[in-house]
């Protein structure tokens, strides 16, 4: 089980699985526990952990190249072992961060190796990423062989609470056979408990409330709007708590990312929003012309540059409109006259 990270997108479930090319591995569930009593029994699992295992820092800081995911080594350290030279114990490392999931206060923690140069990715953003998964007995379970696109609505928790805070690469070459070459990208490992991953799943080489550890290397991201309504998915995280699967205006089937009518008056979306497209037939160009616009009104944004087919490229600049001043933008207003644009 070594191709590939295979995301399953289905609305009630946000735990992504881990597949074969050829057979799906099987993934069962048993009756869930208490996830603040877990909480506390997967500290205690990765305390121990962090105090029994070191990472080769001193070989990181002397590379001469840009550091890969095989270049870092995590080595368990043996009762009675001397703590190596030039080597780190991961409790004096790893850096603890705090979010809320399911109502319950997790901590997780991450090795940052280098941060990138890059930008930073939304929590609802699509990722291209190197990655290898272990878990708590050092074994890999699943790794990329090549870089792998990844929705970070689709994944554990705990991914698209980390990868936010790395930066993709600044820059990239194409190589004579077909490969790609990126420069200063973010790269670290994310040690996570299992409320922040499978929690009472399970599926090959993963038991029940294992906690994980993912070495990561992160190259690029794409802004995405699931609904194509104008709005980019992490905005439409009305409450702010990284979770776009509890926000639904009108109260339909649809959660707002995925509704292009977020408040139920009968007008899409992008009806009730002005926008005004600028197009050049250059990235450079238009990039330039967007600057040429900043700053913007708190009601601005916007939209990601795209390459059209005719070899130009073009970005929308999006005003949400609040005709009633309410202090609602009209696309979740049912009671706001619509901007019919």
């Amino acid at each position: 089980m070594r191709n590939q990270l295979n995301v399953l997108f289905i609305l009630s479930l946000t735990f992504f699985v881990f597949t074969c090319s050829e057979d799906d591995d099987e993934t069962t569930s048993t009756p869930p526990r208490d996830r603040t009593e877990q909480q506390a029994s997967d500290m205690d699992t990765l305390q121990n952990y962090f105090e029994t295992h070191y990472y080769n820092s001193g070989a990181l800081n002397a590379l001469s190249t840009y550091p890969t995911l095989n270049d870092i080594v995590i080595t368990k350290l043996e009762e009675d072992e001397t703590l190596p030279p030039n080597t780190t114990l991961l409790s004096d490392a790893v850096e603890a961060k705090t979010t809320i999931y399911k109502d319950v206060n997790y901590t997780y923690y991450i090795l940052s190796i280098e941060e990138g140069l890059g930008d930073h990715p939304h929590f609802t953003d699509q990722v291209r990423v190197n990655y290898e998964g272990n878990t708590m007995d050092d074994e890999v379970f699943d790794s990329s062989i090549n870089p792998i696109d990844l929705e970070l609505i689709a994944v554990v928790p705990g991914w698209n609470r980390v990868i936010p805070q790395f930066k993709t690469s600044n820059a990239f070459s194409n190589n004579s056979d077909g490969t790609v070459t990126f420069e200063n990208y973010g790269i670290g490992v994310m040690f996570l408990p299992s409320g922040l991953a499978y929690f009472s799943n399970s599926t090959t080489g993963i038991s029940p409330y294992s906690c994980l550890v993912f070495k990561f290397e992160l190259y690029q991201y794409q802004v995405m709007d699931h609904d194509n309504d104008f709005i980019p998915s992490y905005m439409e995280d009305e409450d702010n708590n990284m979770d776009v699967f509890d926000d639904n205006t009108d109260g339909d089937r649809f959660y707002n990312f995925d509704d292009n009518d977020d408040d139920g008056d009968g007008y899409k979306t992008f009806r009730e929003v002005l926008y005004t497209e600028y197009t050049d037939s250059s990235r450079s160009g238009l990039e330039a012309q967007l600057q040429a616009l900043t700053p913007l009104n708190s009601n601005q944004f916007f939209t990601t540059i795209e390459a059209k087919d005719d070899g130009t490229f073009s970005a929308k600049l999006i005003t949400l409109e609040d005709t009633n001043g309410n202090g609602i933008p009209n696309y979740l207003d049912s009671t706001d006259a619509a901007t019919i644009n």
